[in-house]
């Protein structure tokens, strides 16, 4: 666990987070000219940046998985295009956790290639293998003080063959964070932003509130072909969505 800390302007009226998991750059499925295309619009958002969310490549390696003869491209050209990919937008990259598909090659040679990729990039600082707690604040509320966000960030794990299934996991484990306003995770494929909320005991003016959460799981960035087409499996959305922090009130969208 890492807290990564970023403050914006008091005259910054609002930001777009981007969030971005899933890509599985390399494998046969992989919609890279769609990919492309959304990174541009990022780079044209001058509110926009970016939350990773991990599996970036698919790292199909021998021990894996991943039908390696299926891969468009080696695990290492995969690395060096997705830096050249972020390199456009590295600036806006507030933070970025570990997948599965990248551990594959953690666990076989202590080879991190997530760390790879933000260093190379030159934001090493914003890179948590594991999980991030990411605080951002911006802009200014009624009260002078900036508005002020925490944010979990995580590649996900289990799920289901359900949409609730995954759901309910992030929902359940971020239920157990005090304080956290907004989980992001990815993994399951099945694209969700949900509302959520937990009752708040103020100690000191003997109060119980209710505090709004929201559950946010990124999309993937594959066609429905190969493994998921073999095995059967539903059909999951298609869904780059983003989130929007206020900057003159505490309020998400």
């Amino acid at each position: 666990m890492k807290v990564i800390l970023r403050e914006f302007p008091k005259d910054t009226p609002y930001l777009t987070l981007y969030p971005i998991s899933d890509v599985h750059w390399g494998a046969a499925e992989c919609m890279e000219k769609e990919f492309r295309a959304y990174l541009k619009t990022i780079q044209d958002d001058p509110s926009g940046y970016i939350l990773l969310g991990g599996d970036l490549v698919n790292n199909g390696i021998k021990s894996s998985k991943t039908d390696v003869y299926r891969e468009k491209y080696r695990p290492d050209v995969q690395k060096e295009m997705m830096i050249e990919l972020f390199s456009p937008v590295a600036d806006k990259i507030i933070a970025g956790v570990l997948g599965n598909h990248e551990s594959r090659t953690s666990r076989e040679s202590c080879q991190d290639v997530m760390k790879d990729i933000f260093c190379a990039l030159g934001i090493r600082d914003r890179y948590a293998e594991d999980s991030a707690f990411v605080k951002i604040s911006l802009g200014e509320k009624p009260n002078k003080k900036p508005a002020t966000y925490m944010i979990y960030l995580n590649h996900g794990n289990g799920g289901g063959a359900s949409l609730g299934a995954g759901i309910s996991r992030q929902d359940g484990y971020q239920l157990s964070i005090e304080g956290v306003d907004i989980s992001v995770s990815g993994h399951t494929h099945k694209p969700a932003k949900v509302p959520s909320g937990r009752l708040v005991f103020d100690p000191r003016n003997n109060k119980i509130t209710r505090s709004n959460t929201l559950i946010f799981v990124c999309t993937a960035w594959l066609d429905y072909a190969g493994y998921p087409d073999r095995g059967q499996m539903r059909a999951t959305a298609f869904y780059p969505d983003t989130i929007r922090l206020d900057g003159t009130e505490k309020r998400w969208s």
